[in-house]
């Protein structure tokens, strides 16, 4: 395979490699979602009910990992990856009713720790990654009704008596910012519930899941493993670093992003930007939530710039990804990382997921090695400049995969699968990390 690259990118390269041999402590991993890329589901999820009465791509089969599992992780080994993060399907474990246990799915899960353990990866596991089952959802409205937290907890104590041996890091929620805005704010993601209480609702739920199980698992299985949370968010830039009105709102959007699921994690409490639309936490809830966490994982992708008017822009020389959100700046990990130490202290981080979605993507996909390259490269920086405590970087994703609202439009693998065969083929991306490991 004939790999073609600039002198630039080679350079790049070259010094990622040198940070990287420096900077033992830190890893590269790769992730996935079950939903994305398992198929074979039993049961409906939100996601399946969602894209139905949307008229939206389905899920379909996805990539076939449940029948390719195997495959997946031999090649996963073979590109040099010793971390994966993964979720569990809550809709593959409880497929039908509440409580009832589908030992197919429990197995299936139990086949892939197995075969992880052959390898040498580590599992870095979601227990919830936005499969709710759709009974839960039409029962009792999902997350946005209180006994939802009841209904997490008793589904993670399933996952913990199952895998807890196995798994040392457990992560509990993905992106409740995403789930909060888009699913129950917006509506544009499953379960596609359009209301400003319900959004602040979902959000202050999660939360309060998050805090019961964590602390649930560390009274239980403390001295096994760690427990965390994937919270994702945008960096916001001034667009004029003097001018103290675009930085103060600049701030105030990382802080309505950022700030509104790690505060209560750190202080009990939301920030100032959300007075008068969150709920109030009790005594007892604050001191479940504060420090409820092991480590902290980051979601970040990208990044926009913010003027004293508080219009959200982005700059015409960033490169823009398949993906109409998503731009290549690079400088966005680095200030958010830089702010997470400042104001959270020195928890240990994982970026759990960043990534690179391409317009007319090839095997030889230059422009996601090109955002890879720098992004392992300011958080290497930023680990040396400002003492950031980041352990390891997931790359989004292994796989093209299901990528939810958009279906199979958007590619944001470093491995091509072939829709019709369900072929693999790691594109130069992943050739590129490879490189990096050995």
């Amino acid at each position: 395979m004939h790999i073609k690259f600039g002198l630039a990118l080679w350079l790049n390269i070259i010094g990622l490699i040198f940070c990287f041999s420096e900077e033992e402590s830190f890893f590269i991993g790769t992730s996935t979602s079950a939903y994305q890329i398992e198929g074979s589901q039993p049961g409906v999820s939100i996601w399946d009910r969602f894209t139905e009465e949307r008229n939206l791509q389905p899920v379909g089969n996805a990539t076939n990992h449940y029948h390719l599992y195997k495959e997946d992780i031999k090649l996963m080994s073979a590109l040099g990856f010793k971390h994966y993060r993964m979720s569990i399907s809550w809709t593959r474990i409880m497929p039908y009713r509440w409580g009832e246990i589908n030992q197919e799915g429990i197995q299936f899960y139990h086949n892939i720790f197995d075969e992880l353990l052959v390898f040498n990866i580590t599992p870095f596991v979601t227990i919830y990654h936005w499969e709710l089952p759709d009974y839960i959802q039409q029962e009792i409205g999902g997350w946005s009704d209180p006994r939802i937290v009841g209904y997490y907890m008793n589904y993670s104590k399933v996952l913990f008596n199952e895998y807890g041996e196995r798994v040392k890091y457990w992560i509990t929620i993905n992106e409740p910012l995403t789930t909060s805005i888009q699913g129950y704010g917006t509506g544009t993601f499953a379960p596609g519930i359009r209301s400003v209480s319900e959004q602040y609702l979902s959000g202050h739920y999660q939360l309060l899941a998050h805090a019961h199980v964590a602390n649930y698992y560390r009274l239980t299985y403390g001295e096994k493993g760690s427990i965390g949370i994937a919270i994702n968010s945008n960096w916001y830039e001034p667009v004029d670093i003097d001018n103290e009105r675009s930085v103060s709102i600049a701030k105030s959007e990382v802080m309505k992003n950022l700030g509104w699921f790690t505060d209560p994690l750190f202080f009990g409490r939301y920030p100032k930007e959300l007075d008068g639309l969150v709920p109030e936490f009790t005594l007892s809830e604050r001191i479940l939530l504060e420090n409820s966490i092991d480590f902290f994982g980051l979601n970040h992708y990208t990044s926009y710039q913010v003027n004293s008017q508080g219009e959200i822009t982005v700059d015409h020389k960033w490169v823009q990804a398949q993906s109409t959100w998503l731009f290549d700046v690079p400088f966005g990990i680095y200030n958010i990382l830089a702010f997470i130490k400042d104001r959270y202290g020195d928890i240990p981080i994982y970026i759990t997921e960043s990534g690179f979605s391409m317009k007319n993507d090839t095997i030889n996909d230059i422009d996601r090695i090109n955002y890879l390259n720098k992004y392992i490269l300011e958080t290497l920086k930023c680990i040396d400049d400002k003492q950031v405590n980041v352990k390891g970087f997931f790359v989004w994703s292994f796989l093209d995969n299901f990528e939810w609202s958009s279906g199979y439009n958007e590619t944001f693998g470093i491995v091509y699968v072939n829709r019709t065969d369900f072929q693999r083929i790691p594109k130069n991306s992943a050739l590129i990390l490879r490189d990096y490991m050995i």
